[in-house]
């Protein structure tokens, strides 16, 4: 495997584990904004994605 060969496949490696990243990050902040809500005893319509008070 040459050098060149290399450095493609970790670029495309490197890549796939900030995309992967970048997508639970969203994920889990969704989340968090939904339990924050609900953790102060309000209520969340998901349907407009906003929390209720």
């Amino acid at each position: 495997m040459t050098s060149a060969r290399k450095q493609k496949l970790l670029l495309y490696f490197v890549l796939m584990i900030v995309l992967i990243a970048g997508a639970s990050f969203q994920h889990f902040y969704s989340n968090a904004k939904v339990d924050n809500c609900l953790d102060a005893g309000h209520e969340y319509d998901f349907e407009r994605q906003i929390c209720i008070e």
